[in-house]
């Protein structure tokens, strides 16, 4: 085995390290935390990750990477909170009609295993994490921020708690397809539910990580890096 192994990093804004201040002003803070794992684990890490993202834009990337015959020993795979997600201001404004999620459930699964049958062709090891915990409430008013009608979203959802428990299908999913394709799990989400103060590790709008939830995060790739890589660098 090679001293220094090397990572990519395919996902949306929590694995770019986005937190947003009391100003709502979004920051973005996982090279610190790559830095350091870099140094602790002999591990190069290229964060390929992207604001907004959902997994159809994710596998584009990926694909490139792989058509130009990039070679690293693990890609982390990383979607789902943006695939989940709802045009919220269509849902304000017509409340009663149906409305489908940004990336439906059987597709996000699909093109999850199509990422991983390919990062395998390749030779090169998928390892895939659980997404961290969302704050239902502090997300429906982040929503009413941008001009959106919180109560007609309400109207809609039937309680502000669905947003969660939709946003944890597609985390649960990840575990599935996890089991399914023989790929390493980072249980990230796991690590957020123990806590006793759960909210303190989210951000104001409710989606994004705060610091110490970052830190969090960090300390589930620690762990797991620990167990499974230590012996390899």
């Amino acid at each position: 085995m090679k001293e220094t192994m090397k990572a990519r990093i395919y996902g949306d804004s929590v694995m770019k390290g986005t937190v947003i201040d009391r100003a709502y002003r979004y920051h973005a803070l996982m090279e610190e935390y790559l830095a350091k794992f870099r140094e602790k684990f002999s591990i190069e890490t290229e964060n390929r990750s992207r604001f907004g993202i959902t997994v159809d834009k994710g596998y584009s990337l990926l694909r490139q990477d792989l058509d130009k015959g990039v070679a690293c020993d693990y890609a982390l795979v990383e979607f789902g909170g943006n695939d989940c997600n709802f045009k919220w201001n269509e849902i304000s404004v017509l409340p009663e009609s149906e409305h489908e999620p940004i990336t439906q459930l059987s597709h996000f699964k699909e093109t999850y295993h199509s990422m991983i049958r390919d990062l395998k062709q390749a030779d090169i090891q998928p390892v895939l994490m659980t997404l961290p915990p969302i704050d239902a409430e502090r997300y429906l008013a982040f929503l009413g921020r941008n001009g959106n009608d919180p109560k007609q979203i309400l109207r809609w959802l039937g309680d502000v708690q669905r947003i969660y428990r939709f946003h944890e299908s597609y985390s649960n999913a990840i575990v599935r397809i996890a089991e399914e394709t023989d790929c390493p799990l980072v249980d990230v989400r796991s690590y957020f539910l123990d806590q006793p103060r759960f909210r303190d590790l989210i951000c104001i709008d409710g989606i994004h990580p705060s610091e110490a939830g970052y830190k969090l995060v960090c300390q589930a790739f620690t762990d797991f890096a620990g167990e499974h890589l230590a012996a390899a660098c």
